[in-house]
């Protein structure tokens, strides 16, 4: 994070984007950013491992029940109020989905609720190692948000599936629009032409057209079978990974090869899943957790190489990613998306807050706090705010699925994952200082009075949703 603004790195990176973009100087065009889709889709591929690698199934294993009940109160009030806002309150602002039916408003305001789900591993365990934190709140905060990006992974691509299988004729709303102002200018080269980028409309969106005549049941079980198959494919070439990472694969003598091997085996299982029709960020996802938790002799040196690797690759890694994400950004949409944009963050943070309160009725926490004469405040939503690598790549993947409205879709939502980059780090710092689990907070107490330190919570009082 910079020091001065308290902002993370990868915000200045998507504002770096921003200014050298087509809509910038110019230095990286659109052209240039299409050319350059290969290593885009490596630093995904690279992301979604290092979101995987941080997932300890043992540490899941402890406090299984907290987990998934954290889990379980975000994914249904999170969804829920930001499906429920867009329809009802934001959708008739928003430019690509004017004059279209409440099918298409539905499957937006899907996936939008579906996004509000994601949380940011990478700033989690930014701002923890920043604050050089340890307790049980922060591994609380830290194996709910893995845990929960895989959810939100697998949740995301059956919506993408869903929507593109549900016959929403996007291509026929295109056709019609361009024929029309073709029309209205009398220009029949102008029509031809417009026929002609329907036609290449209909060709991109093929996985949107190509079950409309399948049977129901057909249509029902496809989104299900690519996730459970990019599962299946995840455990595979996580074994894969683990076994180059070993002590006595071929490239264990050289670090920077073993590195280079790394990236480029992470690549070629994306573009793989690709090809096989299968959700690739979810296999990679799948791969960094299979990876990071195999059991055999060797399996701990091999999640330690793992995560050695992440950690020096993971700053190039967001460099590239991030800047080439800012650079196709469109500015002019996200200038008038950046009210809509704020309303769903302040409805998200709602929803966080009551669910943090629910799953903390539900885990039946205590009232009363540690510290004498105070009472539990809720500040585990604030754990939860950052949106960062996953978000985006999710946001990416619709504007390469649905050409005609997923470039402004990936817009709006950019937008939304900048503006909780900038409030949740500093969020969650602030909530690691009440819980006192922060390395000046403990030296702070350490240093204390007796006096004063009897007033402070115990050391390691047990973790609550809501202590305080």
């Amino acid at each position: 994070m910079n020091g001065r603004t308290r902002a993370p790195k990868i915000t200045g990176y998507l504002l770096a984007g921003c200014a050298l973009g087509a809509r910038g100087a110019g230095a990286l065009t659109e052209g240039g950013s299409r050319r350059l889709a290969v290593v885009d889709n490596a630093c995904l591929a690279c992301i979604g491992v290092a979101a995987g690698s941080e997932v300890s199934l043992s540490e899941l294993r402890k406090n299984a029940r907290m987990t998934v009940v954290t889990i379980a109160s975000i994914v249904v009030c999170a969804w829920t109020l930001t499906f429920v806002t867009f329809d009802a309150a934001l959708a008739s602002r928003v430019e690509f989905l004017r004059g279209l039916t409440e099918r298409h408003v539905a499957a937006v305001g899907s996936l939008l609720g579906t996004l509000a789900l994601a949380r940011s591993p990478a700033s989690a365990m930014a701002v923890i190692n920043e604050c050089e934190a340890r307790g049980p709140f922060c591994t609380h905060i830290l194996s709910t948000t893995v845990a929960k990006d895989i959810v939100v992974v697998a949740l995301f691509a059956m919506n993408v599936e869903l929507v593109a299988l549900s016959g929403l004729d996007f291509h026929r709303i295109v056709a019609d629009t361009l024929e029309s102002d073709s029309n209205a200018t009398a220009a029949s080269e102008k029509a031809v032409k417009a026929v002609v980028g329907a036609r290449k409309l209909l060709v991109n969106l093929k996985p949107a057209t190509q079950w409309e005549r399948a049977h129901v049941l057909t249509k029902m079980l496809q989104p299900l079978t690519r996730v459970c198959g990019a599962v299946i494919a995840g455990g595979v070439a996580g074994v894969v990974l683990g076994r180059l990472l070993g002590p006595t694969s071929l490239v264990a003598r050289w670090k920077n090869v073993r590195v280079a091997c790394f990236v480029s085996g992470v690549a070629a299982i994306f573009l793989a899943s690709e090809h096989f029709a299968l959700e690739p960020l979810l296999v990679c996802v799948i791969a960094g957790l299979t990876a990071a938790n195999r059991k055999h002799s060797t399996g701990e040196r091999e999640k330690e190489e793992l995560r050695g690797i992440v950690s020096l690759i993971t700053p190039g890694v967001n460099l590239l990613f991030f800047t080439l994400a800012g650079a196709s950004l469109r500015l002019d949409n996200a200038y008038n998306s950046f009210a809509i944009a704020s309303s769903l963050v302040v409805v998200r943070l709602i929803a966080l807050y009551c669910a943090t309160e629910i799953s903390t009725r539900l885990l039946k926490a205590p009232v009363v706090s540690e510290v004498p004469g105070e009472r539990r405040r809720n500040i585990e939503w604030m754990g939860h705010v950052t949106q960062a690598g996953v978000a985006l790549g999710l946001s990416r993947t619709v504007a390469a699925r649905f050409p005609y409205w997923g470039p402004e879709f990936a817009t709006l939502a950019v937008s939304i994952i900048v503006i909780n980059l900038f409030i949740g780090p500093v969020l969650f710092r602030t909530a690691i200082e009440l819980m006192h689990e922060s390395h000046a907070t403990l030296e702070r107490v350490a240093s204390a009075p007796p006096s004063e330190i009897e007033l402070a919570s115990s050391p390691n009082p047990p973790f609550t949703p809501t202590d305080a």
